[in-house]
């Protein structure tokens, strides 16, 4: 079977070559399977948003390899990587065109990974039926505004739309990066249900980053937990499914030989 993902040997430097240097992903191996659902968490400089930005294409790669359902994309854009990676941002306002309506959104989203100069002809009456059904899904009663300018929905509703956007093309990697933490606790909790039914109703493989330890224990099938740009814990199936809060930091601190010290971490 081929792998969703894989990394091989990921080194990425800032600074390279100054007295400046940091060396923040030493040499990540990683391999995801085809519908795993993984949460990395880890303290603040862990290497959690290098790690994303490299794979999604934002951060040209310095030393390895990267791989997509067996292509190597190492060298890719972002605009070439498009086709294979959905990915929803922390900032709600970054995923959506704030002019347009919902269903422009929409259809923009339906586009990924193709040639634009053709959606200017609207949204089809057989499409705007097909984006109503998706919206529906929600459960937000977001598809009745289709007409409704994006950027006068609330925050939650934009992450929602967001996360719809980024699955409907069932990519073959969803990214998801720390996309509830914006967001106020139950509201968060609203998209973090959402990702879990959409993720497992379209089989998607995706790779979520958190700095909440609760959500990374109680969604996915499998966690990892980065420390200084390596991975310190790597728990999957039966084994993560018995693991509580506390015994996740006593993990940490037997595989990483100290306490995890990071408040935002902590305090989540």
């Amino acid at each position: 079977m081929t792998n969703a993902l894989e990394l091989r040997k990921l080194h990425q430097f800032f600074n390279q070559g100054t007295v400046n240097e940091r060396h923040v992903l030493k040499g990540i191996d990683l391999k995801l399977a085809p519908g795993e659902f993984v949460a990395v968490i880890g303290g603040n400089g862990a290497g959690k948003s290098t790690l994303l930005n490299s794979i999604a294409g934002s951060l040209p790669v310095d030393q390895g390899q990267i791989k997509i359902e067996g292509e190597d994309v190492t060298y890719e854009t972002v605009a070439k990587r498009a086709r294979l990676i959905g990915r929803v941002f922390q900032d709600p306002q970054m995923g959506t065109a704030p002019l347009l309506t919902v269903e422009e959104n929409l259809s923009l989203a339906l586009l990924r990974g193709q040639k634009r100069n053709c959606w200017s002809f609207g949204v089809k009456k057989k499409q705007r039926q097909f984006l109503q059904e998706q919206l529906a899904l929600l459960n937000l009663g977001l598809e009745d505004r289709l007409s409704a300018e994006i950027g006068l929905l609330s925050g939650g509703q934009r992450q929602a739309i967001t996360l719809l956007m980024a699955t409907l093309q069932n990519p073959a990697l969803l990214l998801l990066d720390e996309h509830t933490a914006a967001l106020d606790p139950q509201t968060s909790q609203i998209v973090m249900t959402l990702t879990a039914q959409l993720v497992a109703e379209k089989q998607l493989t995706t790779l979520m980053i958190t700095h909440n330890m609760a959500d990374a224990l109680k969604f996915g099938n499998r966690l990892i937990m980065l420390d200084q740009g390596q991975i310190a814990i790597d728990v999957a199936g039966a084994e993560k499914a018995q693991l509580t809060v506390p015994d996740l930091l006593a993990l940490f601190k037997h595989k990483s030989g100290q306490d995890l010290t990071d408040d935002r971490v902590l305090l989540s």
